[in-house]
């Protein structure tokens, strides 16, 4: 009898440690993904005040329209409310958030009722809202293919984190077209806006576990600059979920 393998089963054994070496890659990729699946509580403490940040994004943007000698369309509308004539407004009137009124650029004013005023531009006032907006807690479901993130209102979104660009329909009909994918353990997902504005939103643990940072870059070429928010959020307990 020989005492050597026969060719085939030669064959086999770095054949058999290219599997277990694309075994352990394909490990050590997942491994790499953070598992992000939970319940997290928002942290206003630890956060950035997301009202402030939109209501500073506005103002630096209608300055440097106001400065570039763009002034303000007659019969438009102003960080803070709107005006009947053109150039700038002389009695000012507060931004509003919800129901809580924050005085504007110019005297205190009570506020404009309903949400975020829109200044003008590519931004409207309902994508406003929605950056200043800090959902109470975030319900993420996480799946190899598909990560769904939901939100105290019953606001969801699903991500599919495979580097490809796919369009979602919300509830009023607008279209938003988002590629997600993960660098290293954050998951980043990029969405283009009406217009021509776009969202980058990156999701990161922290190396315990226990809380989430959740950064929104919004970026648009009627803004001074781009719009940086960051959230942190609580891992939640067992009991609480």
């Amino acid at each position: 009898m020989s005492r050597f393998p026969s060719f085939p089963a030669r064959a086999s054994i770095p054949l058999a440690t290219c599997f277990l070496v694309a075994g352990l890659v394909g490990v050590s990729r997942a491994a790499d993904k953070s598992q992000l699946k939970g319940v997290w509580n928002f942290n206003q403490d630890q956060s950035d005040d997301a009202r402030d940040k939109v209501r500073d994004a506005q103002e630096k943007s209608a300055s440097a329209r106001r400065d570039s000698g763009g002034g303000y369309p007659s019969g438009g509308t102003y960080p803070g409310g709107t005006y009947p004539g053109g150039g700038y407004p002389g009695g000012g009137i507060g931004v509003g958030i919800g129901r809580v009124g924050i005085g504007g650029p110019i005297g205190g004013g009570t506020g404009r009722h309903g949400g975020m005023a829109h200044q003008g531009g590519g931004v409207s006032s309902e994508e406003w809202d929605e950056l200043a907006a800090d959902p109470g807690f975030l319900k993420i479901d996480q799946r190899e293919q598909q990560i769904v993130i939901s939100d105290d209102t019953g606001h969801a979104r699903t991500f599919y984190p495979d580097g490809k660009k796919h369009q979602e329909t919300d509830a009023d009909g607008r279209k938003t077209s988002t590629k997600t994918e993960w660098d290293g353990n954050s998951l980043i997902a990029e969405s283009k806006l009406r217009h021509s504005g776009k969202l980058t939103e990156t999701y990161r643990l922290t190396p315990d576990g226990k809380q989430l940072y959740v950064v929104s870059r919004f970026e648009d070429p009627s803004l001074a600059g781009p719009l940086s928010i960051r959230r942190v959020y609580d891992l939640a307990t067992a009991s609480a979920r």
